[in-house]
């Protein structure tokens, strides 16, 4: 199968890429620059087109022949520029769906979040962590919250009015290699970066240390999971019965647990995570559980990486990286 991923050049984008790829899958990458820096081992296996999720014409070029599109393209500091955000999030996402249907595209998969879900409030939060299905309530607050409502939204007109079949599966908190090498430290990036600086900076030999947190507990995600699931919804047979699905974990761990994960797999790690909730000091603290009943129950995916799996995995990747 020929396969467009926007954004396949991204953190999350390259381990989708050689996910896809390992499946036999012949890999189309649309990225606004070329920057193969996380895909260097599999680079001369993908076609690389340039352009902005924004250019319908461009997307339908490189869509030319492709039976499916995973759409992981996407615009991440909306607050500071929202104009930006609505016209990629948003606006690049149905340039893309029109494109599959002008193209014949069978389906699109979009990467949606668990920021649909909103900040985590009663039983969603501390210290229940009730489940989050995809039949509960949409809060979004902040404008990245909202850029990917919205998406999900116009992928679901466009699945009612076109014969592309259109799925969002909105994802718990990712982490994995690339974050730091891509963004930087941890220090404003988002929680999601904390956790690979707790094992990156040990496997470097530096110490990491977080103020508060350590009693807050989220659903964590490897994202060589993420790019299992995105792969194995690409390939279904279809129709799917739904259009959204949780891909997740389904189970709380707290900071102070991460932390002793990484000190079994890294024994001389210089780890110190304070007590307390919120360690990202959030307005509206978004730490949650999703159900990943869904996808489980009809397509038979499951999390294969457990935390000290996934910390291992990670470990070596950034070992072999320094050596």
């Amino acid at each position: 199968m020929r396969v467009l991923v926007t954004g396949g050049l991204g953190v999350n984008g390259a381990w989708v890429v050689r996910e896809l790829l390992g499946r036999g899958h012949e890999v189309v990458v649309f990225e606004n620059r070329e920057d193969l820096s996380l895909v260097e081992d599999v680079a001369e296996r993908i076609e690389v087109v340039v352009g902005d999720v924004r250019d319908g014409a461009a997307l339908a070029a490189a869509m030319r022949g492709a039976q499916c599109v995973v759409h992981l393209a996407a615009f991440v500091d909306c607050d500071r520029d929202p104009h930006t955000a609505i016209e990629v999030n948003i606006g690049g996402t149905a340039q893309v769906c029109a494109a599959a249907a002008a193209a014949g595209v069978r389906r699109v998969v979009f990467t949606s979040s668990k920021a649909v879900y909103g900040p985590t409030t009663g039983k969603r939060g501390h210290p229940t962590y009730e489940p989050i299905t995809e039949d509960d309530t949409r809060l979004p607050r902040g404008m990245y919250d909202i850029t990917k409502t919205a998406a999900e939204d116009v992928l679901d007109w466009y699945g009612r009015m076109t014969p592309v079949e259109c799925v969002g599966l909105r994802f718990s908190t990712i982490y994995g290699p690339g974050k730091l090498q891509r963004h930087g430290a941890a220090t404003g990036i988002g929680l999601v970066s904390v956790y690979s600086a707790m094992i990156e900076l040990p496997a470097a030999g530096r110490p990491f240390a977080l103020e508060q947190g350590g009693e807050e507990r989220d659903d964590l995600l490897y994202v060589l999971d993420v790019a299992d699931a995105i792969a194995t919804v690409a390939e279904a047979p279809g129709p799917l019965r739904h259009r959204a699905y949780n891909v997740s974990s389904g189970r709380a761990l707290s900071l102070a647990e991460f932390a002793e994960v990484i000190r079994r797999v890294v024994p001389d790690a210089e780890l110190r995570v304070g007590p307390g909730l919120n360690p990202m000091g959030a307005a509206e603290p978004a730490y949650m559980v999703l159900d990943p009943t869904r996808i489980e129950t009809e397509l038979g995916w499951r999390a294969r990486f457990d935390p000290e799996r996934a910390v291992r995995h990670y470990h070596g990747l950034v070992r072999e990286r320094r050596s």
